[in-house]
């Protein structure tokens, strides 16, 4: 796979993820109110922009030299306690209503394997 390649594939997986957690906060503003939806969206954000962040410090950690290495690894563990102790602070806060932003939150995950499914069923169909 050329570089060219995989960089369009990771900008359509962050489009994917970010048109899913639309959808998804959009259903459940219908469903459940502004407050539920709004929670759902804050879910769907903070997946996205985990996501985001870390696959530019993995790029970064796998493109780097030994020696810018390790403090990328460092800002890797930074970042992933950041978005805990985000998560802690909007729902002790009450900032966020806790089943729409676990389903916003989910976007990340469903969206990565539907477009991972998505994908592979396009090159299997661009093969034949």
């Amino acid at each position: 796979m050329n570089p060219l390649h995989s960089k369009s594939v990771a900008t359509r997986m962050v489009m994917f993820v970010a048109g899913l957690g639309l959808v998804t906060s959009l259903a459940v503003f219908v469903a459940g109110g502004s407050h539920a939806g709004l929670s759902a969206a804050a879910g769907a954000a903070l997946a996205l922009a985990n996501f985001v962040l870390l696959r530019t410090i993995v790029q970064k950690i796998v493109t780097g030299d030994m020696h810018r290495k390790l403090p990328v690894i460092g800002l890797l563990f930074l970042k992933m306690g950041a978005v805990m102790g985000l998560v802690f602070l909007v729902i002790i806060r009450g900032w966020v209503t806790l089943i729409p932003f676990t389903i916003g939150l989910s976007t990340l995950s469903v969206g990565l394997i539907a477009n991972s499914l998505l994908t592979q069923r396009e090159d299997r169909q661009s093969e034949y």
